[in-house]
């Protein structure tokens, strides 16, 4: 059995990965998508996947199995612990299971992301929001870690009135931590990447599949080209997971994710 599980950072191509896992699933004998992404039932508290009965190895009802984890449900370093356990104890049974992401471009996913909610959800701020506001900063980052289920979970900076977006309730969210979390993840992909990868596992699954264009795209009526050094600069952590993960050999990652 292979499982190929993907956690789904908002507006870094998920839609594509999911529409190929769909056309996957309705191909190939014996395999299951399951599709984890609740954005019409969201609610403060979010919600568990039962990963125990999905990624049962005996017996293995499934040769393939695809995950999408999206929206609604405990971040990724919720199962940090679990989900690098459970690899190992399907290693042993003679299973894989390889944990993929996809980032983005810090200017081209912040255009992405403002025209999406403006023209999609009304908002009606604006990109200064996305200068000053810290709710707007690192996005990536908090979503690889907490998913989305509503805001994130923030701290209060000692003897100040700055509110942190802290990990566990002690930590803040700093680079040590996203390097921590990235042990479970077998592949960042990077978005300029995604159609070179999905062609790759369209080969290694001996499936053939030609649609490539994109899923869920907003029209770019308000960009952030010309503030890019300030829109950098509150996105550190964002900025260091693309640079530190962000395929600089991205034929050797690629080829190493499915041995």
């Amino acid at each position: 059995m292979k499982i190929y599980y993907y956690y789904h950072i908002s507006k870094t191509g998920g839609s594509s990965v999911v529409e190929f896992f769909k056309h996957i699933a309705r191909t190939i004998p014996k395999c299951k998508f399951y599709n984890y992404n609740d954005w019409d039932r969201l609610t403060p508290t979010p919600k568990d996947i039962d990963f125990e009965s999905i990624l049962c190895p005996t017996p293995a009802k499934f040769d393939y199995i695809f995950i999408h984890h999206h929206h609604g449900y405990h971040g990724l370093m919720h199962y940090k612990e679990y989900l690098a356990r459970k690899k190992q104890e399907l290693a042993n049974d003679g299973h894989t299971m390889k944990i993929f992401t996809t980032i983005r471009d810090v200017v081209e996913f912040n255009n992405s992301r403002l025209n999406y909610i403006r023209n999609k959800w009304g908002w009606s701020g604006n990109r200064i929001d996305f200068l000053t506001d810290d709710t707007h900063f690192n996005i990536q980052t908090k979503y690889l870690f907490f998913c989305w289920h509503g805001e994130w979970p923030k701290e209060l900076e000692e003897g100040t009135e700055t509110a942190k977006v802290v990990v566990d309730g002690i930590r803040k969210l700093n680079r040590e931590c996203i390097d921590e979390l990235s042990d479970v993840i077998d592949l960042f992909v990077n978005t300029c990447n995604l159609t070179a990868f999905i062609k790759a596992m369209s080969r290694h699954l001996r499936v053939r599949y030609d649609d490539f264009t994109r899923k869920n795209a907003s029209r770019h009526f308000i960009k952030f080209d010309d503030r890019r050094s300030d829109l950098l600069k509150n996105n550190k952590l964002d900025c260091y997971m693309l640079g530190q993960y962000g395929n600089k050999n991205f034929e050797s990652e690629v080829n190493k994710f499915f041995l």
